[in-house]
């Protein structure tokens, strides 16, 4: 089985817009060509990678399996043929996140950056979304992710808000929900309590943190609930829902953010690395 790199970077494509046409227009191929990849890629792999419905396509049982190593293995060659080709990239790049994303997909990001590219320091910031965003607006920052609160951004995935619980944990209809949240400039936090409110549940705020790892913490201790991101939810910990009377919590939009006071090879490169890192982990 040889699964070629380009047929697999058309796959991605294909899975992520579900439509033939958007795909040619992200791969800078034609229609045809995109169709004909794609049947090459499912003769390679003995079987069919999407169920067409209408003008949109759906990946089948196998597409869902070749999806995560495909991401995986086109990363892969990305990273090595940049490490080969651009040993000499050399700078500084200033990049912030809000706290709830460094706990997840950015130290891996980082730590595979730093191998790629050893010449380009990374200083990085953690404050909250409206932040980061002000930062990159007035130049202080090079690149910011945010929750999008607003306009403007390239949207490069999409992480759910849950309600992390203790695996223990028993909604009590008749008693006072205890939670956990970040300080009150988070948009989680206010997204957590509107859903509450509009609920009818009737709710206590027992902890305060700037970190992630203190409200799990919280929750693992079954002192309180957490709305927190689902990458960020813990092997140890569970998610609940609706059927265990709790609101359906947002989704969050994560956007990335660049400066427009300047713009440079190293920018675009950690820029291209950190969507490749964030689709790959929140669509795994």
């Amino acid at each position: 089985m040889n699964l070629q790199i380009d047929y697999l970077r058309t796959f991605i494509a294909l899975a992520e817009t579900k439509n033939f046409t958007k795909t040619g227009i992200q791969v800078n191929l034609s229609q045809s060509a995109v169709s004909m990849q794609i049947k090459r890629l499912e003769t390679e792999v003995g079987g069919k990678l999407f169920h067409r419905i209408g003008k949109t396509v759906k990946l089948t049982g196998q597409g869902s399996i070749l999806i995560n190593y495909a991401m995986r293995i086109v990363r892969e060659h990305d990273e090595a043929v940049a490490a080969l080709s651009k040993p000499s990239l050399e700078g500084l790049i200033r990049f912030g996140s809000p706290e709830h994303y460094t706990a997840g997909v950015l130290p891996d990001l980082l730590a595979r950056f730093a191998r790629s590219y050893p010449d380009i320091t990374v200083e990085m910031r953690c404050e909250n979304s409206d932040v980061i965003k002000d930062s990159v607006d007035r130049g202080d920052l090079d690149l910011g992710i945010c929750t999008q609160i607003s306009e403007g951004g390239l949207i490069i995935a999409h992480d759910p808000v849950v309600w992390a619980v203790n695996p223990e944990f028993v909604m009590q209809p008749h008693k006072q929900l205890a939670l956990a949240t970040f300080e009150e400039d988070c948009i989680f936090r206010t997204w957590a309590l509107a859903a509450l409110e509009k609920a009818g549940i009737d709710y206590r705020i027992v902890y305060v943190s700037r970190s992630i790892s203190g409200l799990l913490d919280a929750v693992k201790a079954g002192f309180a609930i957490a709305p927190v991101i689902r990458s960020n939810v813990p092997g140890d910990l569970r998610i609940a829902g609706i059927e265990e009377g709790l609101p359906v919590l947002p989704v969050s939009n994560i956007a990335l953010h660049k400066t427009r006071k300047t713009s440079s090879e190293i920018i675009e490169c950690f820029s291209g690395h950190v969507i490749r890192s964030f689709r790959e982990r929140t669509e795994g």
